[in-house]
């Protein structure tokens, strides 16, 4: 499996702290899992959700898995034993298990409102794989589990300042490849104008129409919806 993030892993935690309150997003996912204790987190990165997760509901039983090696290294670090970690794609998920509630942060999707359209936006290039993805995270949902995905009201260029006098720079552009669309995020980290990582991170595009499509051939029925933080589905 191809790590976008392997340049990133070392900037991760700082850079996507700046534009993100942990805490409070943890303390909303917990209030839509409600009662729900076997979680599978789609894409747990480094895994800081889920530690402010356990920190609030410590009877969570999460499974994470990730596709970025890199990423999963420092999640093991952070969590230890808390959490059951797999290195695999979730277009070929394949965990004897099933769960109550499975949510993606933006590690294999999350969904973004550019202007009045709202996209699908997938680290899964393939439009058969992101059906797949969607029908194998079906198959280890209980009959009624729900699926939980993100959303937020914009992606673009940005410029953060870090710890340690250094800065990121995103550029965000659009591009249609052989009739498809993606995201092509250029992330650079400079220190007193010294280049010291740069990586593009590719993400596909998916209309509303086309990954709801996808998602009811899977068996999933939209339950709810929180404009700029969420979409919520169950499964038949």
């Amino acid at each position: 499996m191809n790590d976008q993030y392997q340049q990133l892993a070392q900037f991760y935690d700082s850079f996507v702290g700046k534009n993100r309150n942990y805490p409070e997003i943890a303390t909303e996912l917990s209030e839509i899992i409600g009662k729900d204790r076997d979680l599978l987190d789609i894409g747990i990165g480094t895994g800081i959700i889920v530690e402010y997760l356990l920190q609030i509901q410590p009877l969570y039983k999460i499974t994470g898995i990730d596709n970025s090696e890199s990423l999963l290294e420092q999640a093991r670090k952070r969590l230890g034993q808390k959490v059951d970690l797999y290195y695999q794609s979730v277009s070929e998920l394949d965990i004897a298990q099933k769960f109550d509630v499975a949510y993606s942060r933006g590690g294999a999707w999350t969904l973004v409102n550019d202007k009045s359209e709202t996209m699908l936006a997938s680290h899964i290039f393939s439009s058969a794989d992101i059906q797949q993805s969607f029908d194998c995270v079906a198959k280890h949902l209980q009959e009624g589990g729900r699926l939980i995905i993100s959303s937020s009201n914009a992606y673009g260029d940005n410029v953060v300042e870090l710890d340690n006098d250094i800065i990121h720079k995103r550029v965000a552009t659009t591009e249609f490849i052989e009739n498809e669309c993606y995201a092509l995020l250029d992330y650079r980290f400079y220190q007193n104008d010294d280049l010291l990582a740069q990586q593009t991170l590719k993400l596909r595009l998916l209309s509303y129409p086309t990954f709801t499509n996808m998602l009811e051939q899977a068996g999933f029925v939209e339950q709810a919806i929180n404009p700029g933080k969420c979409y919520i589905y169950s499964k038949k």
